[in-house]
């Protein structure tokens, strides 16, 4: 819902109303190992979105919009005032904006070495510049874009919120000295001045073999971030404002970077900075020829423009995710490989997302914090084949399409799997994989065993999962206290087609057992539990 311009590095380099044959006066030439100015990306090529461009795409997805103007050319300008100069620049384009975009912010990442305007040469510049910038300068220019952006917005009618950068992380040992002081020259000198913060961090392990190491990394790392942050502005006495993390993206090995790995740390990092209040969030980039894209754009026109795995789960935790985040706890075996994050919709329902980033098959059963309906329903995404990191999503046992990474062609036409609630909410969550939950809204108190050894309030045959099923599927039911249990399968006719149980003592509690439908045909079959003087029936479904 927000695309942010110009981006990256390119943004302290990037003129907005220039053109390759026209560049602004009091720039220097060439560049001093791309930490003065970089003139190549400064505007429009073949692969970088044009300033028309990025108007025409926002309008035509419906998003909101964050710019970030040109803080470098503040510090490599040649001219008398060079930061009220770069300060005009912005202003301009404010104006040129016309209330369309109400989130600014003054420079990328402008303590890294790699940014424009890091480093200048003293012998240029005429107003007095370190050689190095820092905190205290960054702030002092910070005020001067404000000034000089507000006033401009205030001739167009239009209100904008500027955004500041500050450093995620303890500098205090860093070998970039620009960090070790950093947050405290900059919120020292900026004051009141600043309306958000803006932090970046890119999440990985580039030797990582396994998603549940880039998942855990994502976990942890938003709240150590948010922690530090917010603990820095108040121990400095800073003025609180809200945190946006503004550029993001993973950085494990590249073969992570373009699998469901990349899918499963995305959905963890949106739901975790949800859970930790921040208010902003960019993804980097929208689409390259490389591995660090959400679209896929080269050459081959049979890929050309095709969304990588990660973008299926983030089009689904989109929908499933509703308008307040609910307080979620896991517990019982292995719940360490489960992730679970609940929000809940005006409506009622209840948006939950589980994340499996273990390598074994789990059984999920919820406890809602309230009541619930008749139905809940499931999309399920996972690898398209063995590997760690498959570089392929199957959603809901629909397979990509062609030399697709996905189901894009058919994704607006997969069908949740329905369950009727009944007494419980239990479904399995095999390894590497994602669920997606709505659940209905209703009074139906809903309880459950959550790994620990309660009983059951009652007999229940549950409805099995997954369901259509092909050919493995499990079948559930809950016990109140020790029985005979037998449990068989019919096909439509009535005929038995297998005994899964047969007249067995099981103790009371919640059970499970799987079904291998390998040697029967395509159809409706009828599976029966008999527990004692309790007997129940339900339908399945098998699809070869």
């Amino acid at each position: 819902s927000l695309i942010r311009f110009p981006g990256g590095s390119w943004s302290d380099n990037y003129f907005w109303s220039g053109r390759p044959t026209d560049i602004p006066a009091q720039v220097p030439d060439g560049q001093n190992g791309g930490r003065m100015t970089a003139l190549n990306p400064a505007f429009a090529s073949d692969y970088s979105l044009n300033l028309a461009g990025y108007y025409d795409f926002r309008t035509k997805i419906g998003a909101q919009g964050l710019i970030t103007v040109n803080y470098g050319y503040a510090r490599y300008g040649l001219s008398a005032k060079p930061a009220e100069q770069a300060a005009h620049y912005a202003a301009d384009w404010v104006r040129y904006d016309n209330g369309r975009t109400k989130f600014w912010e003054v420079g990328n990442e402008s303590a890294g070495p790699w940014s424009g305007g890091w480093m200048i040469d003293t012998s240029k510049n005429k107003d007095g510049q370190p050689q190095i910038v820092n905190g205290q300068l960054y702030g002092k220019h910070f005020k001067i874009f404000a000034d000089s952006m507000k006033a401009a917005a205030q001739e167009k009618n239009a209100t904008i919120y500027i955004g500041g950068q500050l450093i995620q992380f303890d500098g205090t040992n860093d070998a970039n000295a620009v960090n070790r002081t950093w947050n405290a020259e900059f919120l020292k000198e900026v004051g009141d001045a600043a309306d958000f913060y803006v932090i970046h961090n890119y999440f990985g392990n580039g030797s990582s073999t396994t998603i549940k190491t880039e998942v855990d990394l994502a976990k942890y790392e938003i709240d150590a971030n948010i922690t530090f942050v917010t603990n820095d502005i108040k121990n400095k006495k800073a003025a609180s404002k809200p945190i946006a993390l503004t550029e993001w993206n993973m950085t494990g090995p590249d073969n992570a970077k373009i699998s469901i790995a990349n899918g499963m740390q995305a959905v963890t990092l949106f739901s975790e900075m949800i859970k930790n209040n921040f208010g902003m969030s960019c993804r980097w980039l929208v689409a390259n020829w490389e591995t660090d894209g959400l679209f896929y754009y080269g050459n081959n026109s049979a890929l050309e423009w095709q969304p990588r795995p990660d973008f299926y789960y983030i089009y689904y935790m989109n929908k499933f995710t509703g308008d307040h985040s609910v307080n979620t706890t896991v517990s019982g075996m292995n719940s360490g490989d489960i992730l679970a994050y609940s929000t809940m919709f005006k409506s009622g329902h209840t948006g939950l997302i589980v994340l499996n980033k273990g390598s074994k098959d789990q059984v999920v059963r919820i406890v809602p914090s309230g009541g619930v309906g008749d139905k809940y329903y499931i999309y399920s995404l996972a690898g398209g084949d063995a590997k760690e990191f498959s570089p392929t999503v199957v959603v809901n046992g629909v397979a990509p399409d062609g030399t697709q990474w996905g189901p894009i062609g058919k994704l607006e036409t997969i069908e949740a799997n329905a369950y009727q609630l009944g007494t419980e909410i239990v479904f399995e969550s095999p390894a590497r994989t994602v669920q997606y939950v709505l659940i209905e809204p209703g009074n139906t108190i809903v309880s459950v065993n959550n790994g620990n050894n309660s009983v059951p309030p009652q007999f229940e045959l549950n409805q099995n999962y997954p369901n259509p099923f092909n050919p493995m599927t499990k079948i559930s039911y809950s016990l109140p206290k020790e029985s005979s249990v037998s449990l068989k399968v019919f096909d439509i006719l009535g005929r038995e087609v297998a005994t899964l149980i047969n007249n067995e003592i099981k103790h009371a509690g919640f059970n499970e057992i799987s079904f291998n439908a390998s040697s029967c045909s395509s159809g409706v079959y009828i599976y029966s539990l008999n527990a004692g003087s309790f007997s129940a029936k339900k339908k399945m479904m098998l699809l070869k």
